[in-house]
């Protein structure tokens, strides 16, 4: 069983698989339930949002707004889930997408869902590892990550290839939870079991990531604060393992659930206590090779 002052093991590409491997079933049961979004990101509460598929599909769209889509763009979705946002886009803005994932199990759904929506021609999936990619240079106008950098180690590794396979002029655009400031003692337990759920290795504070895009050779760089609008999504979040914890905890002493399942309870728990401690905040990063 899991005990909660056990640390996280190494964060490696073979365990951030797993983890994804692992929880699909619980992450399309209780958060993506609804066959048009098909996303597994927080999502964007704006005035007469009424659901969490809205939430998720505004997300999508202010994305595509802010990083200029058009339909004769080609677009890496770097860390694609089960493919939410590439159909999307190829669905309604017409662009052409090829997302990568390092899970096994989240590439057959999104192959399945491609072929469903009638996209298998737009839209492409493969096994794929953002930091290491078998693209060539100059392949991409716009490469769009949401909520996939932080599994990084060092999230600079990820940026010098994405600007290796943007074009000129071509768009980045990032979607993750930030650190706002350093855990206090007290508050370094929530960000330990935050990091162990999710498996996560970091958070990049977002003076230092706006540093590293820079460094890269990133210009233009804007950040938007949308902290705000994922604050409700959190707390759903947060009721909903709050709710199965318990259950989750009886199923992992009984060996019913894996370790890796029962961590995401807690790391959903904690999440909306950091956001609300104002120690995590939620932004996008944009910028132009």
């Amino acid at each position: 069983m899991f005990k909660m002052d056990e640390v996280n093991p190494i964060i490696d590409k073979k365990y951030i698989a797993e983890y994804y491997d692992q929880t699909l079933p619980y992450y399309t049961k209780f958060w993506s339930r609804d066959p048009e979004s098909n996303a597994l990101h927080y999502g964007f509460w704006e005035n007469g949002t009424k659901s969490v598929k809205e939430a998720l599909l505004n997300e999508n769209r202010f994305l595509s707004e802010i990083a200029g889509i058009k339909s004769t763009d080609k677009v890496l979705d770097a860390g694609c889930g089960i493919g939410g946002s590439g159909l999307w886009i190829g669905k309604n803005i017409g662009a052409t997408v090829t997302g990568i994932t390092l899970s096994a199990r989240q590439l057959e759904r999104a192959k399945e869902l491609a072929v469903k929506n009638n996209l298998g021609e737009r839209v492409n999936f493969c096994a794929g590892d953002y930091i290491h990619t078998d693209f060539a240079d100059n392949s991409f106008d716009v490469v769009w990550a949401i909520e996939s950098v932080c599994h990084a180690e060092r999230k600079i590794e990820f940026l010098k290839e994405a600007h290796r396979i943007l074009r000129k002029n071509g768009r980045l655009v990032v979607a993750d939870g930030f650190l706002l400031r350093k855990p206090l003692s007290p508050e370094r337990n929530l960000y330990d079991k935050f990091l162990a759920g999710l498996a996560l290795p970091n958070l990049a504070q977002v003076a230092d990531f706006r540093e590293n895009m820079k460094e890269v050779g990133f210009v233009g760089s804007r950040f938007f604060d949308k902290t705000d609008a994922i604050k409700k999504s959190a707390k759903i979040l947060y009721e909903r393992c709050l709710i199965a914890y318990p259950f989750a905890r009886v199923a992992n002493v009984l060996g019913l659930i894996p370790d890796i399942v029962f961590k995401n309870g807690p790391a959903g728990i904690a999440q909306y206590k950091m956001v609300k401690a104002g120690l995590v905040g939620y932004g996008i990063f944009l910028g132009k090779k």
